[in-house]
């Protein structure tokens, strides 16, 4: 099929109504930000003064359109940045067993003007969200010191996230114009925090 813009290393559209010509008719929805599956799993153990507890949690089964790609693996977009897989895994004579296009000041239709599924990721995670150690001073120390209990703690959030995505955090948020939609907002951050429970 005839297509605007073709050329070795761009984009190649599928002729979806067999007209023999890549037009608006060929588009077609691809993918949902909805997970299959949403899971959580809380996670609770403790040995004499020590407590472990922990929140797994995770989405199965759900796309997400990772439009950063429009700004570190297309030239024209913005000259500024790129990416290393547009540096040492973009389309070449020589190197065709690739999906990122080839390297290229052109900005057209079979470029970097349409939302295509170049774009779309396996947006599944599991995420180890929170996890808490703690310790209670024993009561016979307390009574040394007239303190009714004590407990010191180290708590990580965010420790650990396993997932295919290629962008910054799969666990997107979002409002119903833009919802699965990754933009390049804020991930969500690792934090570990130190603290204590005290009663006097």
């Amino acid at each position: 099929p005839t297509q605007d813009g073709a050329a070795p290393g761009f984009f190649r559209y599928e002729d979806t109504d067999g007209d023999g010509a890549i037009t608006t008719e060929d588009r077609q929805f691809l993918g949902s930000p909805i997970p299959d599956l949403t899971y959580g799993l809380n996670l609770s153990v403790s040995y004499k003064g020590f407590d472990l507890t922990g929140y797994i949690y995770g989405e199965q089964g759900k796309d997400l359109l990772n439009y950063q790609k429009w700004w570190i693996d297309f030239w024209p977009s913005f000259q500024g940045v790129k990416s290393t897989r547009l540096l040492y895994e973009s389309w070449t004579p020589t190197r065709t067993d690739t999906d990122v296009p080839k390297a290229s000041n052109t900005s057209n239709f079979s470029t970097n003007t349409q939302v295509v599924s170049y774009y779309i990721e396996d947006g599944s995670f599991l995420r180890l969200k929170n996890l808490q150690l703690g310790y209670n001073i024993p009561t016979s120390v307390l009574n040394k010191i007239n303190v009714k209990s004590l407990r010191v703690y180290v708590q990580a959030v965010n420790l650990l996230t396993i997932t295919k995505y290629s962008g910054l955090d799969p666990e997107l948020g979002g409002d119903d114009r833009a919802f699965g939609s990754d933009t390049g907002g804020y991930p969500t951050v690792k934090e570990i925090t130190f603290g204590l429970n005290l009663v006097l």
